[in-house]
């Protein structure tokens, strides 16, 4: 209820027409398409029981002065755009599950390739240089199977903000559309995501949002609003989809890219966050709490890793999509957190500690 009033309040101040959003059909974007989808239930409920000033932002927005929205679907298809940028890495499982859950919220939805946007991209690169980067899976080195990847997903917010501002244009309809986001507060802390790519928005409705808690709203909006498509976007395992398909299949999982679960990144995060606990104090706290899954070995093991993929990845939190904040353990630090984005990312002395303590277990 509390993301979908902010991006009503949002919506109707900003004079816009409604939202884009590109959808992947992973749990992220799925359950920001969902947020929109309530705001429209809400809307609706809102004019049933006769409140005249939602009525008139309704109308104002969709720039028709005898509209009455009774119908979530037929609102959302209104003012939600959805797209999905497809590519040659991307699964057709993505594809179908993003157009089902479409369908079931009422959006007007895209699909779309951006393959001959990537190709020339990188043609334009290989005509200046003379050098042709690959990925790894067909000899590429680490730094062209990362670049290859982000150029991908920097073209796809490109995409978007064109959509944005002429979709409606195409079909005739006054005003342009506010793109939404859907980096949750695990990725932000991690620094999983490509600076200036789909990450970068208008808003994101989720951007203070943990993965474990998005998946209970995904599971709230099977249960309450019957939209069953999400039974197999929650059982698929995330993936951004930006390397090849090994026989048609995804090969690319998130967890594995980022070497740690969603799971044990929200407990991270919370201690970085809520617990301020460094390095040294994060490592006291988790022997404990995984004295019965983990070795003190492991558990260095995994600190040091989280640490210093937080701090290399510190600097993308300063140009994090402005957010509807539901939680302490939000990762603002624009606003809310005055700590510096720039650390020694060996950590040395706060290591150290570590493997003393490690050897003296």
């Amino acid at each position: 209820l509390g993301p979908a009033c902010w991006l009503w309040d949002y919506l109707r101040r900003s004079n816009q027409a409604g939202f884009l959003l590109p959808l992947s059909g992973g749990i992220d974007s799925s359950a920001t398409a969902c947020i929109v989808y309530s705001m429209c239930h809400q809307v609706c409920l809102a004019v049933k029981n006769g409140n005249a000033d939602v009525l008139a932002d309704a109308r104002k927005i969709v720039s028709d002065e005898t509209y009455v929205p009774e119908d979530p679907r037929e609102f959302c298809r209104r003012i939600f755009t959805t797209c999905y940028m497809a590519s040659e890495n991307s699964s057709q499982d993505t594809c179908n599950r993003a157009k089902l859950l479409a369908e079931q919220i009422g959006s007007y939805h895209i699909s779309l390739n951006i393959d001959a946007a990537v190709k020339a991209i990188v043609g334009i690169f290989s005509m200046v240089t003379g050098r042709t980067p690959r990925f790894s899976v067909y000899g590429g080195s680490s730094r062209e199977n990362l670049a290859l990847q982000n150029v991908q997903a920097r073209i796809r917010m490109v995409v978007a903000y064109l959509f944005a501002q002429l979709t409606l244009w195409t079909r005739g309809v006054p005003g342009g559309l506010l793109v939404l986001g859907s980096a949750n507060v695990d990725e932000s802390l991690r620094g999983y995501l490509t600076k200036y790519d789909c990450s970068s928005a208008d808003i994101n409705p989720i951007g203070g949002i943990s993965k474990t808690d998005l998946k209970n709203f995904i599971q709230y909006c099977i249960e309450n609003f019957q939209l069953t498509a999400l039974r197999s976007i929650m059982s698929a395992p995330p993936t951004a989809e930006l390397e090849p398909l090994v026989d048609g299949q995804v090969a690319q999982t998130d967890e594995a890219d980022m070497g740690m679960t969603y799971a044990e990144l929200s407990i991270y995060g919370k201690l970085r966050k809520i617990a301020k606990a460094g390095p040294y104090s994060m490592f006291c706290k988790l022997i404990n709490m995984w004295k019965e899954i983990c070795t003190p070995r492991e558990v260095a093991s995994k600190v040091k890793h989280f640490f210093r993929m937080y701090s290399i990845n510190r600097h993308k939190m300063t140009t994090l999509t402005p957010s509807y904040h539901a939680e302490n353990y939000s990762p603002d630090d624009n606003r809310f957190d005055l700590r510096p984005f720039l650390y020694n990312t060996t950590w040395s002395w706060q290591f150290r500690c570590i493997d003393e303590q490690v050897n003296a277990l």
